[in-house]
């Protein structure tokens, strides 16, 4: 307590904590604090699924009308998604496995290919 406080200001005080007493008929019920994990949930983590509100507007289905204007400004055919490469066979540098791949895995040169056995070991 602080000393600075008159005996009278403590009856004061005691007579204000009594007031916010529940009455002894009233059932007192003590609430225990919450604890929360340290670790949350993955669940949790992960971005919640909103509603795309894009499907339901008229624009979303506007494109599906323009089959006319795109056959007539259409200069060239669509380009596929996967372009066609012609494998190469590369023997691995650590193993010596033989491979064949695709050109582009090539950063340096064929005698350099590391096959992914062994580039993920360690060493």
């Amino acid at each position: 307590m602080d000393e600075s406080m008159s005996p009278k200001q403590i009856k004061q005080m005691i007579a204000m904590l009594k007031q916010m007493l529940p009455e002894d008929n009233e059932e007192v019920v003590e609430e225990e604090p919450v604890k929360e994990s340290p670790i949350k949930n993955r669940a949790s983590r992960r971005p919640q699924q909103t509603e795309n509100k894009f499907d339901s507007m008229m624009e979303a289905h506007l494109h599906k009308e323009d089959i006319e204007i795109d056959k007539k400004l259409k200069k060239f055919d669509p380009t596929p998604r996967i372009r066609r490469f012609d494998p190469i066979n590369v023997s691995c540098r650590v193993c010596g496995k033989t491979e064949s791949i695709n050109p582009a895995l090539l950063q340096d040169t064929p005698e350099r290919y590391k096959c992914n056995n062994c580039a993920r070991s360690a060493g």
